[in-house]
């Protein structure tokens, strides 16, 4: 008696654990042609940059996660960013420095992380018609890579090429 309510009991729990929703975040490897194609398919005009982050202002607290009840999300954050823009021939122009509003986005309740200061980036930001650029952390990557010359030498062939489009 006591080994059938055993295994019934196992069954029930096993039948209860698969049948909860999954509570993961699946994504695909972000690449910068695949962020390229992206980016320049949005109604918006966005513009790639390569440099570092400057903390201006403090970062909030956050675990990457949005309660789905509270629905708090991680607030922007004012930052700079220094560093040249890229285009069909890599890294080029002078070096700049400006403001830029970092709002990370969410995925259901999983969330991007705000920029390291002093992290070398390679990233893709928004230039509104007037005011500061934005930049959106996306919870799967893909804003932004890191600064390599393999990295800016990649998003440069999409400008080129038309493959990444």
């Amino acid at each position: 008696m006591v080994r059938q309510f055993s295994v019934a009991a196992i069954a029930i729990l096993s039948a209860l654990t698969f049948a909860a929703p999954s509570q993961a975040l699946s994504c695909l490897r972000p690449t910068p042609e695949r962020s390229f194609a992206q980016f320049h398919d949005a109604p918006e005009l966005y513009q790639v940059w390569s440099g570092r982050w400057i903390q201006t202002n403090p970062i909030p607290q956050t675990e990457g996660y949005v309660d789905p009840n509270s629905g708090t999300k991680p607030e922007p954050v004012l930052y700079r960013f220094r560093g040249r823009m890229v285009g069909p021939q890599g890294a080029f122009g002078p070096i700049r420095s400006f403001r830029v509003k970092v709002a990370p986005q969410c995925a259901g309740p999983w969330c991007a992380q705000y920029p390291s200061g002093g992290e070398e980036a390679v990233g893709f930001f928004e230039r509104p018609p007037t005011g500061a650029r934005t930049f959106e952390p996306l919870p799967c990557g893909g804003a932004s890579f890191s600064r390599t010359i393999d990295t800016i030498d990649r998003i440069a062939a999409c400008f080129t090429s038309g493959a990444c489009n």
